[in-house]
C-alpha cells in the first residue's frame, strides 16, 4: 500500500467521529472507580512515572492470595496515564480479585520504546515479589492490555524472567486487546515521527520476533471495526503463538471499533468480559 493508505491504517483517530468521547470514558470511569474501591499508590521503580495503583476487594487481608489482574492502558505509546487506567477496578474486584493500574513513562519523554517495555517488566517484577503483602497471589497474576498497551503487554509475555531473578511463567496467562505485534508497519507509518524507530528499533520491541522460551495460555482479541491491518496483526499473532505454544485464542468481538472494544470489559456479559474471566479463572 501507498504512504497515505498505511497512515490511515494505524490511525485510529481517524476511524471514528469522536475521538476525544473515548478518552473523556476512560477518566470518567476511572474516576467513579477510585471512588468506590479500596485502593493504595505505590511506586515500583525510580521514574516520578513508575507507580501502581492497587485496589483490592473488601475485607481484603494480606494473608489472602488473590488472583492478581494487571491493566496496561494504550494511547498510541503516547497518551492516556494511570489517572485513566482505573475503570475496570470495580468489575474485577467484584470477583474476589485484585486490580492493579500500571502507569510508565510515555512518548516522546520516556525516549524510547525500550524505556517503555523496561518499566511495564519492573513492574511486573515488583508485583511478583510485592503483591502477597496486599492480599495477592503471585502464581495467579493476570495481564490485560490495550491498543499500545497491548504491545507493551505482549512485550512483557515475551520476557525471558530469568534475567529478572524470577522463575519463567511469572504471568499465568494475558489478554491483548487491539495491539500490535509487528512494529515493521509502524516505522514505515506517521507514527514514528514520535516514536523514532530504527529497523532494529522495530525488531527488537515487535512481539511476534521475541517469543519466549515458554509461552503462558493468552487472548488476543480485535474489533470487527477496526482497519484491515489492526485485525491482520491479531490473527498473525495468535496463529504464531499457536503455531509455537498451542495456547492462544483469537477472538473477534462484533460490531465494536478499536476504541469500544476495551469498553466492554466492564460490562460482565460481554463476550470479551465472560472471555477474559473464563481465561482468569475468577
Amino acid at each position: 500500500m501507498d504512504q497515505t493508505a498505511l497512515d490511515f491504517q494505524y490511525n485510529n483517530r481517524a476511524h471514528v467521529s469522536d475521538p476525544q468521547r473515548y478518552l473523556d470514558w476512560y477518566k470518567t470511569q476511572s474516576e467513579i472507580a477510585r471512588a468506590g474501591v479500596s485502593h493504595v499508590r505505590t511506586t515500583y521503580g525510580p521514574s516520578p512515572a513508575e507507580q501502581l495503583e492497587i485496589f483490592t476487594p473488601a475485607g481484603t487481608q494480606a494473608a489472602d492470595r488473590r488472583p492478581v489482574v494487571v491493566f496496561v492502558h494504550g494511547g498510541a505509546w503516547q497518551h492516556l496515564s494511570l489517572a485513566s487506567s482505573s475503570f475496570a477496578a470495580e468489575v474485577v474486584t467484584a470477583r474476589g480479585a485484585i486490580y492493579v493500574a500500571l502507569g510508565f513513562r510515555r512518548m516522546p519523554e520516556a525516549g524510547s520504546l525500550d524505556t517503555m517495555v523496561r518499566q511495564v517488566r519492573r513492574a511486573l517484577a515488583w508485583l511478583w515479589r510485592n503483591v502477597g503483602s496486599h492480599g495477592g497471589d503471585p502464581h495467579r497474576l493476570h495481564l490485560i492490555g490495550h491498543s499500545s498497551g497491548a504491545h507493551l503487554s505482549a512485550m512483557a509475555a515475551c520476557t525471558e524472567w530469568g534475567l529478572f531473578g524470577l522463575p519463567n511463567g511469572v504471568l499465568r496467562t494475558a489478554v491483548f486487546i487491539s495491539g500490535i505485534y509487528d512494529l515493521e508497519p509502524v516505522r514505515l507509518s506517521f507514527r514514528n515521527d514520535v516514536l523514532k524507530l530504527s529497523v532494529s528499533d522495530a525488531i527488537r520491541n515487535s512481539p511476534c520476533c521475541n517469543l519466549p522460551a515458554e509461552g503462558s495460555p493468552i487472548v488476543v482479541a480485535c474489533g470487527e471495526l477496526e482497519t484491515a491491518e489492526f485485525k491482520r496483526q491479531a490473527k498473525e499473532f495468535a496463529q504464531t503463538w499457536k503455531e509455537r505454544f498451542g495456547n492462544s485464542q483469537l477472538l473477534e468481538l462484533p460490531s465494536l471499533n478499536h476504541y469500544e472494544t476495551i469498553e466492554t470489559f466492564i460490562d460482565q456479559k460481554s463476550t470479551l468480559s465472560r472471555t477474559t474471566f473464563e481465561l482468569f479463572a475468577i
